[in-house]
């Protein structure tokens, strides 16, 4: 149904902001909480075991980082960003497929032709103000949110053969690309911060992208395809 990939893109669209520079999202005031509020909808109309936990750890966190920057402190969610994924010095979290993937331990990999082409046969290309690498964790689940609100367009179109076509994109994508790696990525979060956000947003990533990568290769196996 086209009401399931719509959700999907949603979660997935949330997930790529909340592990993009909270500049760009989660840092505004009440952005977590929003955040928050579509992931459990969407995940409970899913039926994904996402943990109550982990939603409600991501709300608290984001609205004491508010009062915090209110109050003329720090901003708490960019502090524990950089020291993450960006630095100075080494981050303590990679957020870049090629690091997990490619045996040369280096940036720009093999991983990331192939990640580049999955975006040109779909007809996308990153945005040109977009800075960073090809192969970041926001990017990947950005691509995964545009296919399947283009799965949920293609449903509502009657479109049958364009709708096994992108359901084909996202399992492949996961299967050779985001489902690889971003599990390791959310373990090592969740080991390395100290950010109650942070951890809860790796444990849903992690449960979320395991739970989808399960779901389309159980439809590809039952034949169930179009209409799931």
């Amino acid at each position: 149904m086209a009401e399931k990939a719509e959700l999907r893109s949603r979660v997935y669209a949330v997930l790529s902001t909340a592990f993009s520079s909270p500049r760009e999202g989660m840092g505004a005031s009440g952005a977590p909480q929003a955040a928050v509020l579509v992931l459990r909808e969407a995940t409970r109309a899913l039926a994904v075991p996402v943990p109550e936990g982990a939603l409600a750890a991501i709300e608290g966190a984001g609205r004491h980082a508010t009062m915090n920057l209110a109050q003329g402190g720090a901003d708490e969610l960019e502090v524990e960003y950089n020291r993450l994924f960006v630095g100075p010095g080494a981050p303590r979290v990679y957020p870049y497929e090629s690091l997990y993937r490619d045996s040369t331990g280096l940036v720009m990999g093999p991983s990331v032709g192939e990640v580049l082409q999955a975006y040109r046969r779909a007809g996308l290309a990153i945005n040109t103000a977009f800075k960073d690498l090809p192969d970041h964790v926001a990017v990947e689940l950005e691509f995964m949110s545009r296919l399947c609100c283009e799965e949920a367009r293609a449903e509502s179109a009657g479109r049958v053969d364009l709708v096994l076509r992108l359901k084909q994109e996202q399992r492949s994508f996961l299967d050779a690309h985001l489902a690889t790696w971003l599990p390791a990525m959310c373990e090592r979060v969740i080991r390395e911060t100290s950010s109650a956000l942070y951890r809860g947003v790796a444990e849903i990533a992690a449960t979320f992208v395991g739970w989808d990568r399960e779901r389309l290769d159980a439809e590809q196996l039952s034949g169930v395809e179009a209409g799931a």
